[in-house]
């Protein structure tokens, strides 16, 4: 019996786990100029974690955690988003002792959603939160962050910025009174799936995809109009530090995020490229949710961003690095070969070699594979104590000592 992955999982090879290789190591290069330090946690978590921070209501808890029960009958759940396991990470280990705290985070997360483009049921984040700080600046850092994480990924690709805020607890108190009674008005017209949320989850009307539905939103409440001094305040703030690092940037009303713990600063980077699922990175502000996972009454703000949507945009020639492939013309070459071999490797000098000691062969494959060099060794070679470096894409060659095509391929 042939066995299938399971849907809404997919494999990482060749090209695409060199992009996602790539996704990483430039992470974890920004993540460095920005001062996190990298935290790895558990792929599951009890279900409680997930359960009150993200909302009784929200479709992640309805419709889209994988929950089992463990064998002492504990409710455990595969982490379906990163935020709470590195805040429960930080207050379980005391790293709140001393704030702010900046963390970081990349791995699989895990949802039973409809699988379509840029979507699966196990899928991929990079997380960065910054936990103890209520300074406007920790919001627009790490805006500018995934700025320069996705110009450096993706530098062909108009990528959009959107913000809004959702203010402090009263101003969201009073603005989802708002929509309830403006959406009851509509509940005929409105989707089923939106339907179900105007009693418990009328701010949720206003993320969804549903053509009908963004028509009734387009003359919704705005929650501007709710905004206390100092949500107003702290809006404008974000605004100016953003104008002072020329940064462009929406503000979309309807935008308010997919989970219950937000406030203030909601911002998303989107693109046209993708269709529906058009958000690379999202994130904003969450106080009083360390607090509600059990930590200390301090702030929190981060961001998520979906790592296989920003491969799908990705070109294959990013991430191609200087292939090079040895090529042993005859196993009686093998003992000369190796020599060669292992003085590349020994001075970190990637090199591929497939054992075939056939030219015909090992040329096919160095060529489907967009090797750049290909080093020949033949009997030639060998009595004269060199090797042939040839570039593949001009068909030019050359007869080259051991050392010389050391320096050569450094470069």
């Amino acid at each position: 019996m042939k066995i299938q992955p399971i849907r809404g999982t997919h494999d990482l090879y060749g090209e695409e786990l060199h992009k996602f290789t790539k996704i990483e190591k430039v992470v974890k290069y920004y993540a460095n100029i920005y001062g996190f330090n990298n935290i790895i946690t558990p792929i599951f978590e009890s279900t409680d974690l997930f359960k009150k921070p993200l909302g009784d209501q929200s479709d992640v808890v309805l419709k889209e955690m994988y929950t089992f029960l463990d064998r002492n009958k504990s409710s455990l759940t595969l982490r379906p988003e990163y935020t709470t396991p590195i805040i429960r990470a930080a207050i379980s280990n005391n790293l709140l002792e001393k704030t702010p705290q900046k963390l970081f985070g990349i791995g699989p997360m895990f949802r039973r959603e409809r699988p379509q483009k840029g979507r699966y049921r196990q899928f991929n984040q990079m997380n960065f939160e910054i936990l103890g700080s209520n300074d406007e600046a920790s919001d627009v850092d790490l805006i500018l962050l995934a700025k320069n994480i996705l110009q450096d990924l993706l530098p062909e690709k108009e990528i959009i910025l959107q913000i809004n805020s959702l203010g402090d607890k009263d101003t969201l108190g009073k603005f989802k009174e708002s929509l309830k009674i403006y959406f009851e008005k509509y509940k005929f017209d409105l989707s089923d799936e939106s339907k179900e949320k105007i009693d418990n989850n009328s701010l949720r009307i206003l993320d969804s995809k549903d053509k009908k539905d963004i028509e009734i939103n387009a003359n919704a409440p705005k929650i501007s109009n709710f905004y206390s001094e100092e949500a107003k305040k702290y809006f404008n703030i974000i605004q100016s530090l953003l104008d002072q690092s020329s940064l462009n940037f929406e503000i979309n009303n309807t935008l308010v995020r997919g989970l219950d713990y937000y406030c203030h600063t909601v911002f998303e980077f989107k693109t046209k490229d993708l269709g529906s699922q058009d958000t690379l990175i999202g994130g904003g502000r969450y106080n009083g949710l360390v607090k509600m996972i059990g930590g200390k009454d301090i702030s929190g703000v981060g961001w998520a961003g979906g790592i296989e949507r920003i491969m799908m945009l990705m070109h294959d020639n990013q991430v191609e690095e200087k292939k090079v492939q040895l090529i042993i013309m005859k196993k009686e070459l093998r003992d000369y070969g190796y020599k060669l071999l292992n003085l590349l490797r020994e001075n970190k000098i990637p090199v591929h070699f497939d054992y075939k000691y056939n030219l015909k062969k090992s040329l096919s494959f160095a060529n489907n594979s967009n090797y750049e060099y290909v080093i020949i060794v033949g009997e030639n070679e060998l009595n004269n104590n060199l090797c042939i470096l040839k570039e593949l894409k001009t068909g030019s060659q050359k007869s080259v000592s051991f050392i010389e095509i050391i320096k050569i391929l450094k470069k």
